[in-house]
């Protein structure tokens, strides 16, 4: 039996409330009950870190950023204590560390690539890290009648974990892709191209008519060298949006993508550097069908960036991809109560409000934003 004082209830319809534009009312389901002690039946709602991390949201909208700040590290500090995660960072190092190794141009032109599959639709790579605005470029592109959206597709992970199998490798991804060279495997990466189709076309991303589907799985780009082998003309979209804003954004929310790095400020900035760092590399090595798109270009002119992603996977321009918010679809992400509204722009540079609290991971992202063009101010 659900209790009306349940937090989970409460971020409900708190969430509820502020979707319609309600904020004292929504603010008031994550407030203390009137009288309410440490242990009295508002007390879960102090300690569920969904609903700090809620009420740190609503918190922002009403301008209140010092008290939206609190909250955002309340629930963090809540939330590696509940689950005892952390970023996973090691980890993460090392397998970045083993793609750059590998994937150079020297080795590269040595491996073979699969040709494009004809008779197929083929997959539009949409990249970016996690709140950068992929689900925003998702639903613009996915509103033209020949491109449908396949959301957050697993499968290039999964292709990452059983190549080795695959190959008769002893070797893990990405060394094993070095059995390519052999003759028995020269055709490897059509068998990998047609698993991934197939998985496509189970889960019912492809539909009668489409020339394209996306994929906007998060840091896809990890993986940017193998998707070059198995779709080297597949148009890989990848969505910029200042590294301040993107960090923030990861720390109002909780996220699982990226080896656990959202669980605290520093360890997303950590992620965020490695992981664009790593796309330099490849973009250095490799010739790819390659196209970066600001975030903050979409919201200011979203026509324009609509036909300039649409000239670049090779469609013509369509009307429906710029009223995105009439798009029927509804996506699996925490973005999905702002693309079904109309386009607005209170999320382009919101760092500013937070400048003081950013101050930590600022020199961790400077080199990224230079890079990017991305300035403070």
């Amino acid at each position: 039996e659900i209790r009306p004082d349940d937090p989970g209830l409460r971020v409900a319809r708190a969430t509820l409330h502020a979707r319609e534009g309600k904020l004292a009312a929504a603010l008031a389901e994550l407030e203390p009950d009137p009288g309410d002690d440490e242990s009295g039946p508002s007390a879960g709602v102090r300690s569920d870190s969904n609903a700090v991390l809620e009420k740190g949201r609503i918190l922002d909208r009403l301008g209140r950023y010092d008290e939206a700040f609190a909250c955002f590290d309340e629930a963090k500090r809540l939330a590696r204590e509940i689950t005892g995660k952390s970023y996973l960072d090691r980890h993460a190092r090392e397998i970045a560390g083993r793609l750059r190794q590998f994937f150079v141009s020297d080795r590269l032109r040595l491996m073979p690539m699969a040709s494009v599959r004809e008779g197929s639709a083929q997959p539009i790579f949409i990249m970016g890290f996690p709140r950068s605005g992929t689900t925003l470029a998702e639903q613009a592109l996915s509103g033209h009648p020949r491109i449908s959206a396949g959301d957050e597709l697993p499968f290039i992970n999964e292709l990452s974990d059983t190549l080795p199998r695959l190959f008769g490798s002893p070797l893990s991804y990405p060394e094993a892709l070095a059995e390519l060279w052999m003759g028995d495997n020269r055709r490897g990466p059509e068998a990998l191209r047609d698993t991934y189709l197939q998985k496509a076309k189970l889960r019912g991303v492809i539909k009668q008519g489409d020339t394209y589907f996306t994929d906007k799985m998060p840091l896809n780009e990890m993986h940017i060298g193998l998707i070059s082998l198995i779709f080297p003309r597949s148009p890989l979209i990848h969505i910029l949006r200042h590294p301040l804003d993107v960090v923030l954004s990861a720390y109002s929310h909780h996220l699982t993508h990226g080896y656990f790095c959202a669980f605290a400020l520093e360890t997303i900035a950590q992620h965020y550097a490695l992981v664009m760092d790593l796309v330099h590399h490849y973009r250095a090595q490799m010739a790819l069908r390659y196209l970066p798109v600001r975030y903050e270009d979409m919201v200011a002119d979203m026509s324009g960036s609509v036909r300039r992603m649409l000239d670049f996977v090779g469609e013509s321009f369509d009307e429906r991809c710029v009223n995105f918010h009439n798009n029927r679809r509804l996506p699996h992400t925490p973005s999905y109560a702002q693309v079904t509204q109309k386009l607005y722009d209170r999320s382009r540079f919101r760092y500013r409000h937070y400048r003081k609290h950013l101050e930590p991971v600022i020199p961790i992202l400077k080199p990224v934003m230079d890079r990017l063009g991305y300035v403070l101010d």
